[in-house]
C-alpha cells in the first residue's frame, strides 16, 4: 500500500513513542503501541494555545500506526496529559490500556472537592475483568471513580459521604 506523503501515517517512524519518567524512582515508561488517549479522550487547546480540537470517541487525525506522526510537535494538550499507568510504575504491564481496556487518568472532580479518577472502558466489561475492578474497588474507597462505560453508561463509585448524597438527591 503506498502512502499519500502528506498523510499522517506517511510520517510514522518507530521512535514515536511517549516517554514518561520518575526521577526519584528511576523508572521509564512509554507509550508502545497503546493509543487508547488519542482515540477516547477529547482533547481541547487552552484560549492562549495554539488551536487544537480533538473530540472524545474519535482517532487523532494525527495519529498512525506507528502512534502520533507530530509526536515532537504535538500540542501543549497533549504533552500535558499522562495517563495512570505512565504515571504510576507499580502498576504492572499489563495495566497498559490497550492491554486490560480501561485507560485510567485522574482529573478535577466534577462530583465534588480535589480530584477523581476516570476510568474509561475502552471494550465492553473490560473494567469487569479481575486486575481493572480490583484496582477500581481500592481507588474508590480513597476518591470519586467516575467509571465511563464502552457503551456510553457513567458509574459513580465512591466513599466520599457528600458526593454520595448528592447523587442519591438526584444532582448530577
Amino acid at each position: 500500500m503506498e502512502l499519500d506523503p502528506g498523510s499522517p501515517a506517511s510520517r510514522c517512524g518507530p521512535s514515536m513513542t511517549r516517554p514518561a519518567r520518575w526521577r526519584d524512582r528511576g523508572v521509564t515508561r512509554n507509550c508502545g503501541e497503546c493509543q487508547a488517549c488519542c482515540i477516547t479522550l477529547g482533547f481541547e487547546a487552552r484560549p492562549e494555545e495554539s488551536p487544537f480540537a480533538k473530540p472524545a470517541g474519535e482517532p487523532c487525525p494525527h495519529l498512525c500506526p506507528g502512534g502520533c506522526a507530530i509526536y515532537a510537535d504535538r500540542p501543549p494538550v497533549c504533552r500535558r496529559f499522562r495517563c495512570a499507568w505512565l504515571q504510576e510504575p507499580t502498576l504492572p504491564a499489563s495495566m497498559r490500556p490497550d492491554r486490560c481496556g480501561v485507560l485510567f487518568s485522574m482529573n478535577d472532580n466534577l462530583l465534588g472537592d480535589g480530584f477523581a479518577v476516570y476510568a474509561y472502558e475502552l471494550r465492553p466489561g473490560a473494567a469487569d475483568g479481575r486486575a481493572a475492578a480490583r484496582i477500581i474497588r481500592r481507588v474508590a474507597t480513597q476518591a470519586t471513580v467516575i467509571l465511563i462505560r464502552a457503551d456510553g453508561r457513567r458509574e459513580v463509585l465512591t466513599a466520599d459521604r457528600a458526593v454520595m448524597a448528592r447523587l442519591s438527591a438526584g444532582e448530577r
